[in-house]
Order: C-alpha cells, then structure tokens, then sequence
C-alpha cells in the first residue's frame, strides 16, 4: 500500500472543513496548513540539496588536504 502525499491529505482536509460544523472545520484548516508545510519544506530542502554537497565537498578536501 502507498502512502498519501501531503498534498492530497491537505486537499482532503479542506474538502472535508468545507462541509464540517464550525470547530472541525478548523481543525481540518490546520491539517491542510500544516500539509502544505511539510510540502514547502522538503521543497525547500530539495532545493538546497545540490547546494550542501557541494559545501560537503569543499569541506572534505580541506579537511583531507591538511591531513597530508
């Protein structure tokens, strides 16, 4: 069984808040806004990837260049 992305449980949520009385709907609200979160932040990190390889990279040949 595959598990649901965050996209399509913050999608579900506010479908479900759209039809729910008051206070489940707010509940509902923040599953979405912390759904869309997690979506930002692995973005973010995918982003930023390359980037602190490349600084990894750096670092080690540095580190094994003093070494010597």
């Amino acid at each position: 069984m595959t598990q649901p992305s965050p996209l399509h449980v913050a999608n579900t949520a506010q479908q479900m808040a759209r039809m729910a009385p008051k206070n489940d709907a707010v509940v509902f609200n923040r599953v979405a806004m912390v759904c869309m979160g997690v979506m930002a932040a692995a973005a973010v990190v995918q982003m930023l990837q390359p980037l602190l390889r490349e600084i990894n990279r750096k670092r080690e040949k540095e580190h094994n260049g003093r070494g010597r």
